[in-house]
């Protein structure tokens, strides 16, 4: 199989790509509840096979839902899932999920994310307004003790369908099914750190860096190889 510099190009571009997910993750090693991200590249299953063409890649995202570790922060507005599970939020562009909960509360004493989004529970919003909080295991919220809601939290069949839109914050893509008699395991004054491993990260983009220089050297391979073959010929001219 032969391959041009357009083809390398391409193959470089996949490569930073793939850098731009790691990267990400390094960035987010400290952040609460993040789910660490990385971008494969596939052949096309329709793609040409003969000796003599380039196939084609497909790209899919894998998102890393497994456990962080479990932190205790002695915060009454922290709080954490262990095993599986979302939070379910109010955002401007409708429901969304996180795993981020270092919540806070606005001036209406509605317990909302850093970002604003309103932290739903079974009644809807949840207006905290008091002063000893205290939340279960199974996410019922009492204030001052009284019961005033439970956690709305939630777990899929399938989550590799939802899409990350940052922040921590997830979207169904319209094909997430969510789990009947789901019962949380909710962690309050606690929080999950994220999954990722700096050093796992490290190594990877030390490898894509490495095979990106490789793509480069075979760029300027190919050029020599393209600018030795013109002037033979138009040497023959």
């Amino acid at each position: 199989m032969s391959y041009d510099v357009t083809d390398v190009g391409n193959a470089c571009v996949r490569t930073l790509s793939k850098l731009d997910y790691s990267s990400n993750n390094v960035a987010n090693v400290n952040t609460p509840g993040f789910k660490a991200e990385y971008l494969n590249y596939s052949v096309e299953k329709s793609s040409p096979t003969t000796s003599d063409k380039v196939p084609s890649y497909a790209q899919s995202l894998f998102t890393d839902y497994s456990q962080g570790t479990l932190q205790r922060t002695d915060n009454s507005l922290d709080f954490a899932i262990q095993g599986e599970g979302f939070f379910v939020l109010q955002s401007d562009n409708g429901i969304a999920y996180t795993r981020k909960g270092d919540f806070t509360l606005n001036e209406k004493s509605e317990l909302v994310t850093k970002s604003g989004d309103y932290v739903l529970g079974k009644s809807g919003k949840i207006i905290l307004d008091g002063k000893d909080i205290h939340v279960d295991q199974s996410g019922s919220i009492q204030v001052d003790g009284n019961q005033v809601d439970s956690l709305k939290i939630v777990s899929f069949e399938n989550p590799e369908v939802l899409i990350h839109k940052g922040e921590g914050v997830f979207k169904d893509n319209g094909n997430g099914v969510v789990k009947k008699d789901f019962t949380p395991n909710v962690l309050n004054e606690s929080l999950e750190a994220s999954n990722v491993s700096a050093i796992k990260e490290m190594i990877q983009m030390i490898d894509i860096q490495r095979t990106f220089e490789t793509y480069q050297k075979l760029i300027h391979t190919i050029s020599d190889q393209d600018k030795l073959s013109t002037g033979r010929i138009g040497k023959l001219v």
